[in-house]
């Protein structure tokens, strides 16, 4: 990926807008790595994840999610579908990746998307962790292979696991009144029992004691999670060592937000917001 075709060049291109557009938090974290190269396999990494997730999460069309199936099997074949996400990503997986590569957590991530089509609420928190695994974890494995030493790949998938699953529940946390929306229920049943918040709350909205204290059950989870994985920040590249630091800390800081907000997530999506940001940037960098 040394030196790009026009094509390659406007391919990689667009998939910086995808991240530029659909997540500020992560582009202003990996914006900040210093090769090149390295940027533009995240954005087109990130660019199949996102299209991915939409085809459910905003289309809920279970053929335009095989299709990207298809488009992934082909591509791993040798035919490079026409599609500029797949080109630049094909990119990617000649330069970064070994050989002999599985591209099980490229399958896994369309099989999380697959789970959600077919959405039924998580009956136990290991439930709900291998969903976050599917839809989250898989994605730090895929980045791994940019951001690490290729001698510590096996070590970095668990870090991903444990960063996955701490931004997963970061986002279910956030989301409860929005989901409540679509019908669904993210909350494991056994931790709604757990602290007696039934389901009839939920769909009224209650923030009682009891769903204060399920949320903070779930939060010191997620917090746990973050504390392991930076306990490892040392293994990556040094330059993506602080990119990483700043997308977990932006992210953890969504529950503090929450817990600003009263723990309101029906009436207000929290937000970190953009004076807070620059104090985390200026505390990393400084």
């Amino acid at each position: 990926m040394m030196k790009l075709s026009k094509q390659l060049k406007s391919d990689f291109n667009k998939c910086e807008l995808i991240i530029k557009e659909n997540s500020k938090t992560f582009y202003k974290a990996f914006s900040m790595l210093k090769a090149k190269q390295d940027r533009q396999a995240i954005y087109a990494i990130y660019a199949y994840c996102r299209v991915v997730d939409d085809a459910i999460d905003e289309y809920k069309d279970i053929d335009l999610l095989n299709s990207y199936e298809s488009k992934l099997m082909d591509m791993i074949k040798g035919d490079t579908p026409t599609d500029f996400i797949f080109r630049s990503l094909n990119e990617v997986i000649k330069h970064y990746y070994p050989k002999a590569y599985d591209f099980k957590p490229y399958f896994d991530l369309i099989e999380g998307q697959r789970q959600d089509f077919l959405f039924t609420q998580p009956k136990t928190l290991d439930d709900l962790l291998k969903y976050c695994y599917h839809v989250a974890g898989v994605v730090g494995e895929m980045l791994s292979y940019v951001l690490a030493p290729k001698s510590v790949i096996g070590e970095l998938k668990l870090v991903a696991r444990n960063l996955g699953e701490a931004m997963q529940i970061t986002n279910i946390l956030r989301d409860i009144g929005e989901d409540r929306k679509r019908k669904r229920i993210y909350i494991p049943l056994d931790v709604m029992h757990q602290f007696n918040y039934t389901q009839k709350d939920l769909e009224l909205g209650v923030v009682n004691h009891g769903f204060i204290e399920m949320f903070e059950y779930l939060a010191n989870y997620a917090h746990k999670k973050y504390e392991i994985a930076l306990e490892k920040l040392h293994l990556f590249k040094p330059d993506a060592r602080k990119p990483l630091l700043l997308a977990s800390k932006m992210y953890e800081e969504i529950i503090s937000t929450i817990r600003s907000n009263n723990y309101d997530v029906y009436n207000i999506r929290s937000v970190v917001s953009d004076e807070r940001k620059k104090e985390i940037v200026l505390s990393i960098y400084k």
